[in-house]
């Protein structure tokens, strides 16, 4: 997430830590714009994620006023969630990850799929089919944990 995504995922984690602390916000976008768009909310909990607690976490959305200029979508992570955080990445360490990387100069955006080796504060390591890469983390543009392909 970059840019004006950004700035609404960090108030609505404040937000969320005074209302509701035990909310995981994985994901925060906004698609379209400001009075015709809809804000989306991925969100996870220790104990899950229920009707109830979309409906929690819309009213503290709503209560912060953004139902005056989004829609609001509140949903669970499903079986791959987004990674936003470095702690997300700490989590997913071990599993396989999808992540679109911004361009480099010179060069056009890129996807990568791998093992996540070690996530550190700045620097993720991920195991890919040709070797291991060391991707920094302010290179990520879009990370997704990928489900298990065995049943």
């Amino acid at each position: 997430m970059q840019g004006h995504n950004d700035d609404i995922a960090s108030v609505i984690e404040r937000q969320l830590a005074e209302r509701l602390p035990q909310v995981d916000l994985l994901e925060a976008t906004v698609v379209g714009r400001r009075g015709d768009g809809v804000l989306r909310a991925v969100v996870d909990h220790p104990a899950g994620v229920d009707h109830g607690l979309c409906a929690e976490v819309t009213g503290v959305l709503e209560d912060a006023g953004y139902r005056d200029h989004y829609g609001i979508e509140v949903s669970s992570p499903g079986p791959e969630p987004p990674l936003r955080t470095a702690e997300h990445f700490r989590r997913a360490v071990g599993r396989r990850v999808r992540l679109r990387l911004f361009a480099e100069a010179g060069s056009r955006s890129r996807e990568c799929t791998g093992t996540l080796v070690s996530a550190g504060a700045e620097v993720l390591t991920v195991a890919l089919a040709d070797g291991v890469a060391k991707i920094p983390l302010a290179r990520v543009r879009r990370a997704r944990e990928l489900a298990d392909p065995t049943p």
